[in-house]
């Protein structure tokens, strides 16, 4: 005689979408907020990259770009407490490009810690699955995130296809998506930078690029919104980044940047409660933005600043406007940000001249992530039975 298996203690619910983040109807984002930085704590030591509340509500009231699909394992038993007493102990999330990468499917998975090895992540991964094939994607693509790199010859150590970077194959996150036939196509590393740095050690970085540089190029310092009169060049800029930047085997398209889109993302930065921090380069002779960089902060968490967009237009290489741009940037952001701590930002291993800027500036290495793709069919269920 078998023993019939424990019926499960959980189940799936799509994420509703509430009309504020206050709202009764936005539990599900409240819950995963804090089921990430649970995860965060346990699994990076740190919750810098967990989404607030409000984070996970802007992206799903604007999908213009990208639509979002959510769903929850939410713990079972007495619903008399209503939608707010329900506990969200796992969720998966799919990203789907509209306008450029029509063919791809991003996933995250992520479990509590506290009910790994019950099957939600199994479910939560098939669910997504299932989904992005009824939409039509072809590629799937996922990242886990990791503490530290395993140290050169470490035993288990999965390197990628390109590039350099080694990700420990034991990771829970890494075993999982192996098993479901994925590929490590590169590793992105992410550095920090520890504030405030010495005395004089930025203007040291902006004179010797600017003393490179010349007077062929002049900076722009703003915060949003940007001027009318530059939006357009910027988001070419960002456009360009998804061209220029190294990733590898991973099946990405340029993305389609234009004002309208700068100004989309200016908005939700606007609705979550964040600053935005720009410099760039001006091309003297003929009025072009040659490159710029961004910082971006969530108001409400005055000791963390991420490094966003930095990228120069190659024909305006070698004139040190990288550094210029982003040490320039740095100065302004100890004028505006003076209680920071940190700058987080992330760089795929492949891209040696950012890394090389980063370096010199003092960014340490902080973890990383390991970036995974598969054609969809190949991708197996999760799910036995």
């Amino acid at each position: 005689m078998t023993t019939a298996p424990d019926a499960p203690t959980w189940r799936l619910v799509d994420a509703p979408h509430a009309p504020g983040v206050d709202h009764p109807d936005a539990w599900a984002y409240h819950g995963i907020a804090d089921l990430e930085r649970a995860v965060g704590l346990a699994d990076l030591g740190h919750d810098d990259l967990a989404p607030r509340p409000v984070d996970l509500w802007v992206e799903s009231a604007h999908q213009e770009h990208v639509r979002q699909v959510r769903v929850v394992a939410v713990e079972t038993g007495d619903e008399q407490g209503g939608a707010g007493a329900r506990r969200v102990v796992g969720h998966g999330a799919l990203a789907l490009p509209v306008v450029d990468n029509r063919h791809l499917a991003m996933a995250r998975v992520a479990v509590l810690p506290s009910h790994r090895r019950r099957g939600i992540g199994a479910a939560l991964a098939e669910h997504l699955r299932r989904a992005a094939l009824l939409e039509g994607r072809s590629t799937l693509f996922a990242e886990v995130e990791f503490a530290a790199e395993p140290p050169a010859g470490a035993a288990g150590a999965v390197v990628p296809r390109e590039g350099d970077g080694r990700v420990a194959a034991d990771l829970p996150g890494m075993a999982f998506a192996r098993r479901a036939g994925l590929a490590l196509e590169i590793v992105s590393r992410r550095s920090v930078l520890d504030l405030p740095l010495p005395a004089g050690a930025v203007e040291g970085f902006v004179a010797e690029a600017a003393a490179h540089a010349g007077d062929a190029y002049r900076v722009h310092t703003w915060q949003a919104p940007v001027p009318d009169a530059w939006v357009d060049q910027l988001a070419a800029l960002e456009g360009r980044l998804s061209l220029d930047e190294p990733n590898g085997g991973l099946a990405l398209e340029p993305e389609a940047w234009d004002g309208v889109r700068f100004r989309v993302e200016e908005g939700k930065r606007a609705e979550r409660g964040e600053g935005l921090l720009v410099t760039a380069a001006e091309h003297v002779a003929t009025g072009t933005l040659a490159g710029m960089t961004i910082l971006e902060y969530a108001h409400d968490r005055p000791g963390l600043t991420e490094q966003e967009s930095t990228v120069v237009l190659p024909e305006h290489r070698g004139h040190r406007l990288g550094m210029l741009v982003k040490a320039v940037n740095l100065r302004e952001h100890a004028r505006v940000r003076p209680a920071t701590r940190r700058i987080s930002t992330w760089n795929n291993e492949t891209n040696g001249p950012m890394l090389a800027i980063n370096v010199a500036l003092g960014f340490r290495p902080a973890g990383g992530s390991a970036e995974l793709q598969a054609p969809l069919v190949e991708v197996a269920s999760m799910c036995r039975g």
